[in-house]
């Protein structure tokens, strides 16, 4: 099963001269997050058999062959699979059981799940055998929740199904003797809904698209959307904050169009990568937002009337993705995780890891100021406009000097600070440049409530 993909250091010899904002193409990120794909879909493949319990067993050996097969007829097929937050991450928590001392039962039950998700998406995308592959409920009695964001899909079986199987374009539900079916498109648009009705699941239509390949996500199943590192926050549990979801949808593509009108090169890396905006409730005072290192391709936010802070926090949470994808394959910095630093954005300190974080994830925010303003944008006369662009120079500076005075850089990992280096410098003169009679230093407080 390990043949599906043989991992391989995608990154030696990539100095990632551009992860922070790109140089002229997207063609770094492109190997990075190819890297990352391909290093999921090896770890997808490769659990010990010792770790999977007998009921799983036949499930997770079908469920790898018929990866292997799609991916032997087109490589692209599997990748699109693993390449969906609502599986990768699965993989990510598996594998972290298992480089402990694994809880079995959490570790089947994620399986179960993932091998669920897998077939759903092979399915969607006209990938199982002609003939099927069928589920039963596991030994509790169970069937996972079904998501898949290509087929725009949720699906809650009712306790009358006995059995799910997997066709080419479709998903058939068994009850008892009787058997109904939905169809299932790629395109994830859902011509008529007559297929659902009398079906004995819970069927919704969850993924809402914000721009192609994007969307936010009525629905999550990420096992660590409720572990939270900021101090001030409580989890990420979905909620709309009691407003429409064409309101945050209109917020999401204002943002997004922001950052394609200054940076193009921008929003061509966030389609690369970026998946599903889950929504996690309205806050009018500050915003908060999260990203996790398991979970590349997914975004946890709030909604904020203020349209800046927005485009803000899409494009922070993205870098992070970003550089998350190459901290799975490269530590990029030999002394990560000790000691603790001062952070410019967080109360709290925090390792060198968090603080290259910030400063990667406030560079580019400083470039949109930038770009907003040589483009003349209305919003670049406003004094609160311009103290917010000094106050995201300053954290820059400040993070900028925390990381580049202690890191120590492993060989990949030198390009991604020697960009930090040059960035800095850039701002450092650019502010002298726009605000040449003040020198006082901006209030970085505000800042350190806006993001994660």
């Amino acid at each position: 099963m390990a043949a599906i993909a043989t991992q391989q250091n995608a990154l030696a010899g990539l100095d990632l001269p551009d992860l922070t904002v790109p140089q002229g193409d997207t063609r770094t990120l492109r190997r990075v997050l190819n890297a990352y794909w391909q290093r999921v879909l090896h770890d997808l493949a490769r659990v010990p058999l010792a770790a999977v319990a007998h009921h799983n067993r036949a499930l997770y050996d079908r469920t790898c062959q018929a990866l292997r097969a799609a991916s032997s007829r087109d490589p692209r097929k599997a990748l699109h699979v693993v390449r969906q937050p609502t599986v990768s991450v699965l993989v990510e928590c598996i594998q972290h059981q298992l480089a402990g001392v694994p809880d079995t039962v959490l570790l089947n039950r994620w399986l179960r799940e993932l091998c669920v998700l897998v077939l759903l998406e092979l399915a969607t995308l006209g990938e199982v055998p002609a003939s099927g592959v069928t589920v039963g409920r596991d030994p509790d009695g169970r069937f996972p929740e079904l998501r898949s964001p290509t087929a725009n899909l949720a699906l809650r079986p009712h306790e009358v199904v006995t059995a799910l199987t997997f066709r080419p374009h479709s998903l058939t539900l068994h009850e008892g003797m009787q058997t109904q079916s939905l169809p299932l498109r790629p395109d994830g648009k859902w011509l008529d809904h007559k297929h659902e009705f009398g079906m004995p699941a819970d069927v919704e239509h969850p993924y809402l698209m914000i721009v192609p390949g994007v969307f936010l996500a009525l629905t999550d199943n990420n096992p660590l959307s409720n572990f939270e590192a900021h101090p001030d926050k409580n989890g990420n549990q979905l909620d709309l904050g009691q407003h429409a979801a064409s309101e945050w949808l209109h917020s999401l593509r204002h943002a997004i169009a922001d950052i394609d009108a200054h940076m193009p090169l921008v929003g061509e890396e966030l389609r690369l990568c970026m998946r599903l905006f889950v929504p996690v409730g309205y806050d009018d005072h500050k915003h908060l937002s999260a990203s996790f290192q398991e979970a590349v391709g997914l975004i946890y936010l709030t909604l904020h009337p203020q349209q800046m802070t927005m485009t803000e926090a899409v494009l922070h949470e993205f870098q992070h993705n970003k550089i998350n994808a190459a901290f799975r394959l490269d530590p990029l910095l030999h002394n990560a995780w000790s000691p603790l630093y001062p952070s410019p954005v967080r109360p709290d300190p925090r390792p060198l890891h968090g603080v290259v974080l910030a400063v990667h994830a406030f560079q580019p925010i400083a470039r949109l100021y930038e770009e907003m303003a040589r483009a003349a944008r209305p919003e670049a006369e406003n004094s609160f406009w311009n103290e917010r662009f000094r106050k995201i120079i300053h954290i820059n500076r400040a993070g900028a000097e925390t990381v580049l005075t202690n890191a120590a850089a492993t060989k990949t990992g030198s390009g991604l600070f020697a960009e930090m280096r040059s960035l800095d410098e850039h701002f450092r003169a650019y502010e002298t440049e726009r605000w040449p009679d003040r020198q006082d230093a901006a209030d970085l407080s505000e800042l350190a409530e806006q993001h994660d």
